[in-house]
């Protein structure tokens, strides 16, 4: 028997870390976890981090953020850990995040939900608009809005997927699902990872009284009266690589694969125009279209 059971360890992956922020975060987390893995992406981690409670492992490359997580993972399962919650360095979970993880945790599997992972509500800080969550089991594309099912009174709901950071998973649900996959390097891993769980019969739960805090992209870009998310050209091409991936996928739902293909060429066209720099921009989006189209993956180069 594990010797941690029930008491989840924390892994947050690193590149390039605001020291304040990532001190934040990791000071927020040591009230609620066991035990705190950093895992860094071979950038230079200055912060001072003396805790004992905190392990630190530098990457001797950037290995991308699915091969990081796969190791935290891994380390924390050494250590006897069959509970984990998986950070990025720029988000902040409230003090009682992963205590409400853990209770709508309990209340699905109690309700005989084959429980996947559990993830909060992201609230973005620089709107403090709550994350909304896609579920397709009716076999379309529906907006889960947490507002909505909290005057309702639930509690949590089943979603397709969940945003990484934030997610309380376990050695039952890695057995039964595998973990991240390596070669997407970084975006959609989460969302890859929540179709294949639901292509063999678990599913994500999203967990309304669970908050956090996350920074989500760059600057938004106003669009047709609407706030796209932004970022750099890199972090585009592996968008627009691993989501032409998916769409050869027979697990990922055909009416995901529409709606965001529709969504995707719009912001393409709306980042190719009027997000600087305009061309890096527009040539990292097709280059990322054509590599997935032909099955390149694993970092950049």
């Amino acid at each position: 028997m594990s010797k941690h059971r029930c008491q989840p360890a924390a892994i947050i992956v690193t590149y390039e870390p605001h020291d304040y922020s990532l001190i934040e975060l990791v000071n927020r987390l040591s009230k609620q976890v066991l035990k705190i893995y950093i895992i860094d992406n071979a950038s230079s981690l200055a912060t001072e981090l003396d805790q004992l409670n905190v392990v630190i492992t530098v990457l001797p490359f950037n290995m991308g953020i699915a091969k990081a997580q796969n190791i935290g993972l891994r380390q924390a399962i050494t250590d006897g850990f069959t509970d984990f919650v998986l950070f990025d360095q720029d988000s902040l979970p409230s003090e009682t995040m992963i205590s409400d993880l853990i209770s709508s945790r309990s209340q699905a599997l109690t309700a005989g939900i084959n429980v996947a992972a559990v993830g909060p509500v992201h609230i973005d800080q620089d709107n403090s608009l709550d994350s909304i969550f896609i579920d397709t089991h009716h076999g379309k594309l529906e907006k889960i809005k947490p507002s909505v099912y909290r005057e309702a009174g639930k509690d949590y709901a089943q979603c397709d997927f969940l945003i990484a950071s934030g997610c309380l998973l376990s050695t039952s649900s890695l057995d039964a699902i595998g973990y991240m996959e390596d070669e997407l390097f970084i975006d959609c891993v989460d969302i890859e990872w929540g179709f294949r769980a639901k292509s063999k019969g678990f599913f994500c739960i999203a967990a309304f009284n669970a908050k956090m805090f996350h920074k989500i992209g760059e600057t938004p870009l106003k669009f047709l009266g609407k706030e796209l998310t932004t970022h750099s050209p890199l972090r585009h091409y592996y968008f627009y690589r691993n989501f032409y991936q998916l769409l050869k996928r027979s697990y990922v739902p055909f009416c995901w694969k529409r709606h965001t293909i529709i969504k995707s060429t719009i912001q393409a066209i709306a980042f190719s125009l009027f997000l600087s720099p305009r061309f890096e921009h527009l040539k990292c989006i097709v280059k990322g279209i054509f590599h997935g189209l032909t099955n390149r993956s694993g970092k950049y180069e």
